[in-house]
């Protein structure tokens, strides 16, 4: 099993690879435009000791937003859609990805270079045990730990 994760995702959306992929799925004008125009001017704003501080924002998604989740979806389509043999599983929240499989599959790099052509800075891979169907960690040191604990 393989978890990537994709560092600061929400900060990290890039707002081109959304609206490429809205184009990509024929995505009806009007929430192409709606989401386009979401995406037009954005600023972030902070007040501190009566001091007003602003700067222009080019990239990311509100997590726990009503759109976040979809435009993480909208950049892993393309990564979703790898063709792998029966003997792999790819599952797909937010931005979590994980890739579970029977046997090392040549083309899991290609999610990395996917991810990097999305502009997702793709963090190191995460490698976790699997004991029939019961994850024992997600962190190969937390692994190591629960092993030695079970011992």
């Amino acid at each position: 099993m393989t978890s990537l994760d994709v560092q600061g995702a929400f900060d990290a959306a890039w707002w081109p690879a959304i609206l490429r992929g809205l184009r990509d799925a024929e995505c009806p004008r009007n929430l192409y435009q709606l989401t386009q125009d979401y995406f037009k001017d954005r600023r972030a704003v902070m007040f501190l000791n009566s001091k007003k501080f602003e700067k222009s924002v080019t990239k990311g998604c509100p997590q726990g937003s009503c759109c976040g989740f979809g435009y993480w979806i909208i950049l892993y389509i393309s990564l979703l859609n790898i063709k792998f043999t029966h003997h792999t599983k790819v599952v797909a929240f937010a931005d979590d990805l994980v890739i579970m499989t029977k046997r090392v599959h040549p083309r899991s790099r290609e999610y990395n270079e996917r991810g990097t052509r999305q502009n997702l800075d793709m963090g190191k891979t995460k490698q976790a045990s699997v004991q029939r169907t019961k994850i024992a960690s997600h962190a190969p040191d937390k692994a190591k730990e629960d092993s030695k604990q079970r011992n």
